[in-house]
């Protein structure tokens, strides 16, 4: 099964030109965090959820793949 979160994640930082290391700061978190994230090794907790879709302006369904639309 493929990791949607870590799909539409990479997709929404390549279409905003946002880095790994950018996002974590911006979201005060650790790189690795992002870059597990990114690599589908983990998923965010609820708390991170919704603050990736805030810092997105996207839904949390569209992120986690419920949905295909922002």
């Amino acid at each position: 099964m493929k990791n949607k979160f870590a799909e539409r994640l990479k997709n929404l930082m390549e279409l905003e030109g946002i880095t790994a290391y950018k996002l974590s700061k911006d979201l005060h978190i650790s790189q690795s965090v992002v870059m597990y994230w990114l690599q589908g090794k983990t998923t965010p907790s609820i708390e991170y959820l919704i603050d990736v879709a805030d810092y997105f302006n996207v839904c949390s369904d569209y992120l986690l793949g419920r949905q295909e639309n922002y």
